[in-house]
């Protein structure tokens, strides 16, 4: 059990925090995301046999911003870190806040005194810690700001105290529903990927603290466990845990936007321009061509298919409008294909969806 105390120190630490309640809503659309790669620099963060925290951090954070920016080109990405860089924690909270994002997501690694003694991966929001595991993971990544020269912005804030963690419970963000939604379908798509699911949980994270946003913390997964170590250290597995986090920031994007009444009107279907520039919605991807598409997709309208990276890519229609595929990318998304995504062709050759928009203005 958490002692409850609080002290002077308490009560003027709580006053600071209080202007933090009165924040307005944000808007209606989501618009910008800031990716954290948690640590950097001289904080390398949790240890690993193979590799370290700040390094893996800094790979997925990388790797999903580049899914956010070529499938969902609406939405500004912008990462508190691109390199091996040492940014303080209030530092990333106020890159956040200077930009209005709409989204905060602080990528981390968890680790544990017994190496291999627990694994998975977990997301949490600010809120209080509920039990003495979230308290530490919570102490572990705020331990961070021993290694800043100015400590000021914390107001004497003791990393280490058990009672100044009591405090957050008082300050939880006016957005924590929004944070617990998005954390929520975090965790289902790492379950998803047959991922450990630790689930979400709330702690009082200094990197959270300040945010002006829904804003959530994820831990990866265990960095001195054997096995996740090297999972998480491959190629394959960095990208699938950041294709996870893009999926749950694009099914919360959508759902959001949906329930604000601001998604896009029905567009008509327009042909494919003569130059072979379109978008085109893809849904499946096989070792061996389907000789039967009508058969295999059953009920996925005008499938074709294309060869890419030794495999062949099956997709659905052909559009000259982004908003039109994504009509067609719901449709086939109902029809049980949930990983569904818009892929842009210019000139009959893959390209970026960027690329598409710029070459259909021309």
């Amino acid at each position: 059990m958490i002692e409850r105390k609080i002290s002077r120190f308490g009560v003027f630490f709580l006053i600071f925090l209080l202007p933090l309640c009165a924040l307005a809503q944000k808007g209606e659309k989501i618009q910008t995301v800031v990716i954290d790669a948690g640590h950097g620099g001289k904080d390398t963060g949790a240890l690993g046999k193979l590799t370290n925290e700040k390094t893996l951090n800094l790979a997925v954070a990388l790797k999903l911003g580049a899914y956010i920016e070529e499938n969902l080109p609406d939405v500004k990405v912008i990462y508190t870190r691109k390199t091996d860089k040492f940014i303080e924690l209030s530092e990333r909270a106020a890159i956040a806040n200077r930009n209005n994002a709409d989204v905060f997501i602080s990528i981390h690694c968890n680790s544990t005194e017994t190496p291999n003694s627990a694994s998975g991966a977990e997301t949490f929001v600010m809120g209080e810690s509920k039990n003495e595991k979230n308290l530490a993971v919570a102490k572990k990544e705020n331990a961070a700001i021993l290694l800043e020269d100015n400590t000021d912005a914390y107001n004497n804030f003791d990393p280490n105290s058990t009672e100044a963690y009591i405090l957050f419970s008082l300050s939880q963000s006016l957005y924590q529903t929004q944070s617990l939604d998005l954390a929520g379908k975090v965790q289902q798509q790492f379950a998803s990927k047959g991922r450990h699911d630790r689930g979400v949980q709330q702690a009082g994270f200094l990197v959270l603290w300040k945010t002006a946003m829904p804003s959530i913390l994820v831990e990866l997964g265990f960095i001195n466990h054997a096995k996740e170590e090297q999972f998480l250290n491959s190629e394959k597995g960095q990208t699938q845990m950041a294709l996870a986090l893009y999926r749950a920031f694009e099914e919360y994007k959508r759902e959001f936007e949906a329930e604000n009444h601001t998604a896009q009107p029905e567009v008509e279907e327009k042909p494919a321009a003569p130059s072979g520039t379109y978008f085109t919605v893809q849904f499946a991807s096989r070792d061996k061509k389907v000789a039967d598409t009508g058969k295999a997709f059953n009920g996925v309208k005008e499938v074709d298919v294309y060869e890419y990276n030794g495999a062949f890519r099956y997709v659905s229609g052909k559009f000259t409008s982004k908003d039109a595929a994504t009509k067609r990318q719901t449709e086939v998304r109902n029809l049980g294909y949930k990983d569904a995504f818009i892929v842009a062709f210019v000139n009959g050759e893959r390209g970026t969806i960027k690329q598409a928009e710029e070459a259909l203005k021309k």
